[in-house]
């Protein structure tokens, strides 16, 4: 229960900052709309998700997300070396592929960068400065299941002009900007892959491994 009510209010908190540098309407039965967006470098905790194949309609492959939301919150309200408690963000990043083990990430609050807090010495919960980078997102209300995830990133692809390139086809993130008690019509997501536009995919790439 303290956990939700203090989801609840993720909404009035802080979000990495972006400029959005175009928007693509898409065709097709989803409609919608594709926003490239340039985002300001960031801090996140991470934590790694174990995962489980998902089997059937509306099955989730994210099976660890209950897991690595509560290694995260911990850390965030104050189970950390410096016993410092910190303002809570959106949205909930979950880092997949293809291939892999998921990771969920929160962001961390710009007040606490300065001098983040360190993970307890047996925490699995990692720090990371996420690089300024280019993105394409596409924005879907409901469950987050595999068949859905699977048809926002066919609709994402689709969308795609010629002159904008994803850097790994393999590689998407599913952020999520509401509390899980939240009615499904009301929830706002999000699918988002890396890219690069004008021919600078491998200044981007470069930029990226750095």
């Amino acid at each position: 229960q303290c956990l939700q009510t203090r989801l609840s209010i993720l909404s009035n908190n802080l979000r990495p900052k972006y400029t959005v540098e175009r928007t693509i309407e898409c065709e097709g039965p989803l409609g919608g709309t594709v926003e490239i967006r340039r985002y300001e470098p960031y801090n996140v905790a991470t934590v790694e998700m174990p995962a489980r194949d998902g089997s059937g309609e509306g099955s989730s492959s994210f099976g660890g997300s209950g897991t690595g939301f509560s290694s995260l919150a911990a850390y965030l309200f104050g189970q950390n070396e410096e016993k410092e408690a910190m303002a809570m963000t959106t949205p909930v990043e979950i880092r997949a592929a293809d291939e892999g083990t998921p990771t969920m990430a929160f962001v961390l609050p710009e007040e606490s960068t300065a001098k983040t807090p360190t993970p307890l010495a047996d925490s699995d919960v990692r720090l990371e400065l996420v690089p300024e980078r280019l993105v394409a997102v596409s924005a879907f209300p409901g469950l987050v299941t595999d068949e859905e995830v699977a048809r926002q990133r066919a609709k994402l692809q689709e969308a795609l002009p010629e002159d904008v390139t994803v850097l790994n086809a393999e590689e998407y993130s599913v952020l999520q900007y509401n509390a899980p008690y939240t009615i499904p019509f009301r929830r706002r997501n999000e699918v988002a892959v890396v890219v690069a536009v004008d021919g600078a995919a491998s200044e981007e790439a470069a930029a990226l491994a750095e």
